[in-house]
């Protein structure tokens, strides 16, 4: 089986998986980024995506629609707790998955929500309520990072109060390999690794907006 490649340009990019972060001015009168993505998928050397079901990559969850608002409970104004979500049709050769979910629109961004690697390849959900330690023996031993807290595991959506919706994503990486990390390992190493064993990325998004005083990112 010929190998596939992520195509990417990691040197051009400020957050995982080739998303880009390019300045976009004032909203509201505060200064903001704008997600640019900047890679096209999986590909095999003919320029084809290939799939290990035969669709379309994907991450998804019935908690909210792609795009749409993220339920309070999910925030740091609800339970702060983890969705869940669902796994289909993973690439051709996918030995593990690698979950980010970042904040482009932080006022540093971007604000690291959530790192969870080395997801078994046959995993096909993951649940609610992810607990914040260093490894899930529920998932196969997954291995959770440093979120932007320096705490372990995920924290959920707090913008400022006052700002507008800010955007989340949530971004699959199919990988060839298991990332050889230590639990708490922070944003720049896992962005290294994933990036030397991503073959193809799937992407969730959601929106949040604060109206209440609790305030990370």
């Amino acid at each position: 089986m010929r190998r596939r490649t992520l195509l990417r340009s990691a040197a051009a990019t400020s957050t995982i998986g080739g998303t880009a972060l390019v300045a976009s001015g004032n909203r509201d009168g505060q200064e903001t980024t704008d997600a640019q993505d900047t890679t096209t998928g999986e590909q095999t050397e003919e320029g084809e995506t290939t799939t290990a079901g035969g669709g379309e990559f994907t991450i998804a969850t019935d908690a909210w629609e792609n795009g749409g608002t993220i339920p309070t409970q999910y925030t740091c104004e609800g339970e702060n707790v983890s969705p869940p979500f669902t796994v289909s049709n993973p690439p051709e050769g996918t030995e593990a998955f690698a979950l980010v979910m970042d904040d482009p629109d932080a006022p540093n961004p971007p604000f690291v929500h959530w790192l969870l690697w080395n997801l078994p390849a046959d995993a096909r959900e993951i649940p609610e309520s992810v607990p914040t330690s260093e490894t899930i023996d529920a998932l196969g031993g997954a291995v959770q990072g440093a979120n932007g807290t320096g705490e372990l595991g995920y924290i959920g959506p707090c913008p400022p109060e006052g700002d507008p919706r800010h955007t989340y994503l949530f971004s699959l990486y199919a990988l060839e390999a298991p990332l050889d990390l230590e639990p708490g390992a922070e944003y720049p190493a896992v962005v290294e690794a994933v990036m030397r064993n991503a073959l193809d990325r799937a992407r969730y998004v959601g929106q949040y907006a604060r109206s209440g005083e609790t305030t990370t990112e």
